[in-house]
């Protein structure tokens, strides 16, 4: 659970570009930029704010859709009636094995799932279920976007405090990008950038750590 609010991680960034009274970079400028970053994370680490769905309604078939506000399925883990569902699997070895899976709609249980991240709001289970079926599902999601009024009020960072120093090194880099005609500034930009990408790792290592293998047996 978070316990830094929005606010310390504005100040943070206010002390170190050392621009007492937000003159230079007003804080509501400050606080667009930190919704910016929470977002900037989430998409180099999708699991950095996942929503855990225990009773996701099914569609009758194989082909099932994320809800409008998902980013992308990090795992189906089993069916409600907590069967387990495995997966990602491979498609080619269920096409060559299973030629016809697509058509399947009567099965009141899945038992694999398949993905395919270049069309990240859609997911494919096997056998195909009858229709109201339910799997828990697990997806990421861009945090809610935080006001001033909420910032103002204390309101906590929507991801976990690891990824506090992320964050401020992101808002650094959106500051020093503004400042781009000032002949240090593009430097210092581009340091809090690979800064940023260092704390993360990069966006493949993150999704091959939080999608696994997939199952091709």
């Amino acid at each position: 659970m978070p316990s830094v609010t929005t606010d310390e991680i504005l100040t943070q960034v206010n002390s170190q570009l050392n621009d007492i009274g937000y003159i230079r970079w007003p804080k509501d400028e400050l606080l667009s930029y930190f919704n910016f970053a929470q977002k900037a994370v989430v998409l180099r680490r999708p699991d950095a704010f996942a929503v855990d769905i225990d009773e996701f309604i099914c569609v009758r078939g194989t082909k099932q859709t994320l809800p409008n506000d998902a980013l992308r399925l990090i795992d189906v883990p089993a069916n409600f009636s907590g069967n387990v569902v495995r997966g990602p699997y491979d498609k080619n070895a269920l096409d060559s094995n299973y030629p016809a899976w697509r058509g399947g709609k009567d099965a009141d249980d899945a038992e694999l799932y398949l993905y395919d991240e270049r069309n990240p709001k859609t997911f494919y289970i096997y056998p195909g279920v009858t229709q109201g079926a339910k799997l828990n599902v697990i997806h990421s999601a861009a945090p809610p976007r935080v006001t001033r009024q909420q910032n103002d009020d204390g309101k906590l960072i929507d991801l976990d405090d690891i990824y506090e120093n992320a964050l401020t090194e992101w808002i650094l880099y959106r500051c020093y990008s503004k400042d781009a005609e000032f002949a240090a500034n593009p430097a210092k930009s581009q340091m809090h950038l690979d800064a940023f990408k260092t704390q993360l790792g990069e966006k493949s290592q993150a999704d091959s750590a939080v999608a696994g293998k997939t199952i091709k047996e």
